[in-house]
């Protein structure tokens, strides 16, 4: 008899399994890189973004009311492009952007919260007038990322 050659319906099944599995393993190993790839690109743009308010505040004598129509808009531009936030924290805007929080404290004073509410895509950022600061809260959420010209603090 002549033997065909070929790969029989078990080895393909076998095959399958094998690919299946190794997909199940590497996809969320790889969303999780991702999400931490966003985490770190968003702590950086915030960084950018403090550095360019306060240096408006210098130049203008108050906090932008928004900082991406006004430190984009103003001569010389301060942020050469709206940063667009990857988990979309302000949806109001085009592309979606970081969350902006101004305001004025009795005994701080002025103060600006610039914020992204993280992969759990869950805003825990505020203003704690009972300590002047800045408060992420855990009980909420524990990846948010924030800037201000306040300390943050997680709690």
């Amino acid at each position: 008899m002549k033997r065909q050659k070929g790969f029989t319906l078990v080895e393909v099944v076998i095959v399958m399994a094998v690919i299946a599995i190794l997909i199940a393993v590497i996809i969320p190993a790889f969303q999780g890189m991702q999400a931490e790839g966003n985490v770190t690109k968003a702590q950086a743009e915030l960084e950018t973004l403090k550095t360019a308010v306060i240096s408006y505040r210098r130049h203008k004598g108050t906090y932008p009311d928004n900082i991406h129509a006004r430190l984009t808009g103003t001569t010389p531009k301060l942020v050469q492009e709206i940063l667009e936030d990857p988990f979309a924290t302000d949806v109001s805007t085009t592309p979606d952007t970081y969350g902006y929080i101004t305001g004025n404290d009795a005994t701080f004073g002025d103060y600006f919260i610039i914020y992204s509410k993280g992969p759990d895509l869950v805003a825990a950022t505020s203003w704690d007038s009972a300590n002047d600061r800045c408060k992420i809260t855990i009980a909420t959420s524990s990846d948010d990322v924030a800037e201000s010209n306040a300390p943050v603090v997680k709690e």
